[in-house]
């Protein structure tokens, strides 16, 4: 399936997803924006391309690139700036500031991918507490 907004919109369905809401309210370009930039991210960490040509999901499926995508997308938008779809200027009403907090924002600089994304792609993530 294709990696793009009508994707996200079967992956985010209500009921189905618990940030469905988060998602359905960031907007159709705000999604779509932050679609084109999680892609950007996760392919330059994985040195890929992502798949759009994954078969559909079955269950028991332990990676896809498309959901992997939309969890970072997802990400993007709960958690810092993201670029317009054309990877260009930030859309400046995510980029945080005073309503930060009454949307549930963190500083964008606590991590640079997703978890849930990271499960999607196969990786554990862990962390390791000294002291």
């Amino acid at each position: 399936m294709a990696i793009n907004y009508a994707g996200s919109a079967a992956y985010f369905v209500a009921g189905q997803h618990v940030k469905a809401k988060t998602w359905a309210d960031a907007g159709e370009d705000a999604c779509t924006a932050a679609i084109a930039q999680a892609r950007r991210i996760l392919g330059r960490a994985l040195r890929r391309a992502m798949n759009d040509d994954e078969a559909a999901y079955a269950e028991g499926d332990a990676t896809r690139d498309e959901y992997a995508v939309y969890e970072q997308a997802l990400w993007l938008i709960e958690n810092g700036t993201i670029a317009t779809s054309e990877g260009t200027a930030a859309l400046a009403e995510l980029a945080g500031g005073q309503d930060a907090g009454a949307r549930g924002s963190t500083p964008a600089v606590a991590a640079l991918y997703a978890p849930e994304a990271l499960r999607w792609l196969g990786w554990t993530v862990a962390a390791m507490v000294s002291g």
